[in-house]
């Protein structure tokens, strides 16, 4: 139906009925969204004997995901990527509470991966790290993630609850899409259910630790919070730096990183904020 009302109104009508979903009852929210998980069981099931692969971080919304799953009695798995720098308190939440999680580990930790193929220093335009060990996992399943369109005008613009996969062209479901951040909280208080004790510190959302998404104060206050994490990033920097330092790209050009004199002139730029504001098309670190 959502597919249905995207291709035949315009952009008016559309925000008109985002606000209306978004507006709804959280009682008609979690009947929608158990009621959408119970449809496509059956076609879940015929792409894999485990039924739904959930993508599963140990966050908020992903404990409402696995909450719904569970009250819809479907058969279903929750898979967490193990990224190697999500924040330890939320590691450790989730090993206590979620213990028939399927972990996927990808062998390397995140920033050392940096010296791989083309990546470099992940940067809010070059997301390496997302497809690497986020996205990879459930090839050939129907997925079901916790995204919401509240977070982002991109997922807002999505206004699908089924969509297909970009690689493999599989199903995803997302029953939470037109949750609110105050659904989500009641929906926990109402089910008395545990969650990780950095939300009741401050934090608003939980990743990796050093994710550039946030910017220069939510990596400050990473690196600030979990020090070893830092040191992790800055030895990521660093084999990136040997590796790569005075050595042409293969059409014979200097790469980027030639603009930096030093490795710590690369992590100050990296960490000041400057990688973001307007200057990716002269700085991104392009290593082919």
């Amino acid at each position: 139906m959502n597919e249905v009302i995207h291709d035949l109104y315009g952009a008016e009508d559309q925000e008109a009925m985002y606000r209306y979903a978004i507006s709804r009852p959280l009682e008609d929210k979690i009947q929608q969204a158990i009621m959408l998980i119970q449809t496509y069981e059956g076609q879940a099931l015929q792409l894999s004997p485990d039924g739904y692969y959930v993508c599963f971080s140990g966050g908020k919304d992903s404990i409402v995901m696995a909450k719904l799953f569970e009250m819809a009695g479907v058969k279903y798995t929750l898979n967490y990527s193990n990224v190697t720098i999500d924040p330890p308190e939320l590691v450790q939440f989730l090993k206590k509470n979620y213990p028939q999680t399927v972990w996927h580990s990808q062998g390397k930790p995140l920033p050392l991966a940096m010296v791989d193929g083309a990546n470099g220093p992940p940067t809010r335009v070059q997301r390496w790290c997302c497809e690497r060990y986020k996205e990879q996992g459930g090839s050939g399943a129907f997925k079901s993630i916790g995204v919401r369109a509240e977070e982002s005008s991109r997922r807002k613009g999505m206004w699908q609850s089924v969509t297909m996969h970009r690689t493999d062209h599989t199903p995803m479901l997302s029953p939470i899409l037109y949750w609110t951040e105050v659904d989500i909280w009641q929906f926990i208080r109402k089910n008395n259910m545990p969650y990780c004790s950095l939300y009741d510190e401050g934090f608003k959302r939980l990743g990796c630790v050093g994710c550039p998404m946030p910017g220069p104060t939510g990596m400050a206050r990473d690196f600030a919070r979990w020090p070893k994490y830092e040191i992790l990033w800055r030895r990521g920097f660093q084999k990136w730096w040997d590796k790569y330092k005075g050595v042409p790209r293969r059409d014979g050009h200097a790469r980027s990183i030639e603009m930096f004199p030093t490795v710590n002139d690369a992590w100050q730029w990296w960490i000041s904020g400057k990688a973001y504001e307007g200057e990716q098309a002269d700085c991104q670190l392009y290593l082919w």
